[in-house]
């Protein structure tokens, strides 16, 4: 991996080691390298040992405040790792009230943008052997080819539209910022489904939902679903049936939507962790931006101190709903 890379990893083990040794904090959350290079996986340190399989690299996208509501114990601290848009989720959980703040200790990471392993195959021609970094560009090696692709075509789609890679809000920088970003086509794909006409949206989504296997990953890798009980587990009243059902999924998918609406920091793990691909975040993308238009711009997670639009009132709120 790139050489700045294994020197930002040694750096963030030696900012957390004395925190984890010294016990103030019983956990720290970071990541791991997988079996792969292109694979890091959340790591649940607990002692030195643990914390030697740190890693920071181009593929920690794991969003990690999603784990804080089950690791944190009773009277114990725990440590987080955050980007972006890990830094947003744990504001969200804190307004949730899912996470207490103050037992929490977040490192702030600057995101560079994480890449994706299916891009990385596709400009490859297969698996790679060999993954390094510098200047902006990627070089891979494998099936004795070589190819240099530029980062940025590279990226997640998550982060291609990240507009806050710094942590918004973390205890302890660990490295320097890398600066906010515009993304002015974050809503193309959304613009472009609302001027197909309601039969031809039904159509498309009817279409990209019949891949749907219910393994609610979505549900499980988002920091806004913090309900203690899920509505697809509710017994009485009884939401959803156990065998599959066209309709009973678009009904999931709509409810989990509005569920976050106003809550979703557009952090993409739900399409990410998808094992069939269905595009999540366009869906939540057309709340948030109808949201925006409705009740003026708004990022959740942005700002711990304002509540979501609606999770409050306003004598102004638009209320088209109720005029004849």
């Amino acid at each position: 991996m790139a050489e700045h890379h294994i020197s930002a990893a040694a750096k963030i083990r030696a900012a957390v080691a004395q925190d984890l040794l010294s016990g103030r904090i019983s956990l720290l959350l970071g990541w791991e390298k997988g079996h792969f290079q292109w694979q890091s996986r959340p790591l649940f340190a607990r002692d030195g040992a643990d914390l030697e399989r740190l890693a920071w690299d181009s593929f920690c996208a794991v969003n990690l405040s999603r784990y804080l509501p089950e690791e944190l114990k009773e009277n114990e601290k725990v440590g987080v790792l955050v980007k972006g848009c890990d830094s947003r989720a744990l504001n969200r959980l804190v307004q949730d009230r899912a996470v207490p703040r103050e037992r929490v200790v977040a490192y702030g990471l600057p995101c560079p943008g994480m890449l994706d392993a299916g891009r990385l195959v596709e400009a490859a021609g297969g698996w790679p052997d060999e993954i390094a970094e510098a200047n902006g560009r990627v070089v891979l090696k494998g099936g004795g080819r070589e190819s240099e692709v530029h980062r940025d075509s590279l990226l997640l789609d998550k982060c291609r539209h990240c507009l806050y890679p710094d942590p918004v809000a973390c205890d302890q920088l660990l490295l320097a910022p890398v600066g906010n970003r515009e993304a002015p086509d974050r809503f193309k794909a959304v613009e472009e489904r609302e001027q197909l006409s309601a039969g031809e949206r039904y159509a498309y989504w009817e279409k990209e939902l019949q891949r749907c296997l219910r393994c609610y990953a979505c549900r499980q890798i988002c920091p806004a679903c913090s309900c203690r009980e899920c509505f697809v587990e509710q017994e009485q009243p009884r939401w959803l049936g156990k065998a599959y059902d066209a309709s009973e999924t678009f009904l999931f998918h709509l409810i989990r939507a509005y569920h976050v609406a106003g809550r979703c920091i557009d952090c993409g793990e739900c399409e990410r962790s998808c094992p069939v691909g269905i595009p999540l975040q366009e869906l939540n993308r057309k709340l948030i931006k109808d949201l925006n238009a409705l009740y003026g711009p708004y990022e959740a997670g942005l700002d711990p101190e304002r509540e979501p639009p609606l999770l409050t009132y306003a004598p102004n709120d638009p209320a088209a709903f109720t005029e004849k």
